[in-house]
């Protein structure tokens, strides 16, 4: 469990003082989501400690009741919680194209949104299945750049999640000659890669 902390003072140094001292802990080991009234100033406070142990307590329950031993590793960074995932049957717990993990994903972050009324983003991996897609994903994309600096034709990408379409602008940012825009309507939205010149 998760428990939500709820401060509230004449003023943001106030509440924060308020929230320091009952909790006894720096600001680097919490998330605060502030909410500012006409006559005060009110703040959410969760413990990231409190959300590491509730991410590692409910992958142990799912690798229980899936039949699977998983080690996991978690990490924070700027309030984003990377878990890092090892079992004794990956693909198992993969799923096929990662439907798994990426559905368990969703149930953490949905049952942590029920726990804490807060929008906590958690990146599920496993045996860096996440990450070795992420690379193929950029390599076809950096080779697909290369063909409209060559060609100097636009290219239009398949229709893809906003997750991926964040990747390919990142990505063609560090290109010249190159630029990207988004098209479509939400499911079919997609990137255009377009041709720029010198």
């Amino acid at each position: 469990m998760v428990n939500v902390y709820k401060y509230e003072a004449d003023n943001e140094d106030d509440c924060y003082e308020k929230c320091i001292e009952e909790l006894d802990v720096y600001r680097s080991e919490i998330i605060i989501v502030p909410e500012e009234t006409e006559n005060s100033y009110k703040m959410t406070v969760v413990k990231k400690e409190d959300i590491i142990n509730f991410i590692k307590e409910y992958i142990k329950t799912i690798g229980s009741n899936m039949n699977i031993d998983i080690n996991l590793e978690v990490r924070e960074n700027d309030d984003i919680f990377s878990v890092t995932m090892v079992s004794n049957n990956n693909p198992i717990l993969i799923g096929k194209d990662g439907r798994t993990i990426n559905s368990i994903q969703i149930l953490i972050r949905q049952a942590l949104q029920n726990q804490t009324g807060m929008d906590i983003k958690v990146n599920l991996d496993a045996s860096n299945y996440k990450a070795k897609k992420i690379k193929k994903f950029e390599f076809e994309i950096k080779n697909i750049v290369r063909e409209v600096q060559k060609t100097k034709t636009d290219a239009k990408l398949d229709p893809m999640n906003s997750y991926q379409r964040r990747i390919v602008h990142s990505l063609i940012s560090k290109f010249s000659n190159v630029e990207t825009e988004s098209v479509g309507e939400e499911p079919n939205r997609c990137v255009v890669i377009k041709y720029i010149g010198d």
